[in-house]
């Protein structure tokens, strides 16, 4: 699944953007990315530098560039591997509890995977939190873009509120979904 979230980047900005503007972000943050690969590794600081790049190549606020490419991680991974969408489960929220398993195995599968970490706690009939943790800090708008995709995808429309996300100076970012 590593090179899922580099072709989504690369589909934002080359059809929002094109050729051109996708080149000089890959030729200028000099990463050996390779889109067509699965076995691509990833990494939250890469995709926060191309996001940093983007947004300098485009005039566009890097947050807005970040929620783009969550939501397109999301566009991409249910137009091309459906799979990866369906195995974790039939709605949002069964999704979002099986994400961090998902994660785990695919660690399993890929050791030299580093990819944030997801946890969910509070799980309620209509409610649940899910925290996002990394060490890459500014990553918050690509969790919101995430969890847009997610919704588009499944057609669900649930209330959506970050908690404390100014307090969290150790790269966790927690938000309560509500059905």
């Amino acid at each position: 699944m590593y090179g899922v979230i580099y072709k989504a980047i690369e589909q934002y900005v080359v059809g929002n953007f094109g050729d051109t503007k996708w080149n000089s972000i890959k030729e200028e943050s000099a990463v050996k990315i390779d889109c067509l690969s699965m076995e691509q590794s990833y990494n939250d600081n890469i995709s926060y530098q191309l996001a940093a790049l983007a947004a300098k190549y485009t005039n566009l606020p890097i947050e807005e560039i970040l929620m783009n490419f969550g939501e397109y991680i999301i566009k991409t991974t249910s137009e091309n591997y459906s799979i990866f969408i369906e195995s974790r489960g039939n709605n949002m929220r069964e999704y979002l509890i099986n994400l961090p398993n998902f994660h785990n195995r695919m660690m399993l599968i890929y050791p030299e995977l580093t990819p944030p970490e997801f946890r969910v706690s509070d799980i309620k009939n209509n409610c649940l939190n899910l925290h996002y943790i990394s060490a890459t800090k500014g990553m918050v708008s690509y969790i919101k873009g995430y969890l847009n995709g997610l919704m588009k995808v499944f057609n669900e429309k649930p209330d959506i509120e970050a908690i404390d996300i100014e307090k969290q100076a150790n790269g966790e970012y927690t938000f309560k979904i509500c059905w």
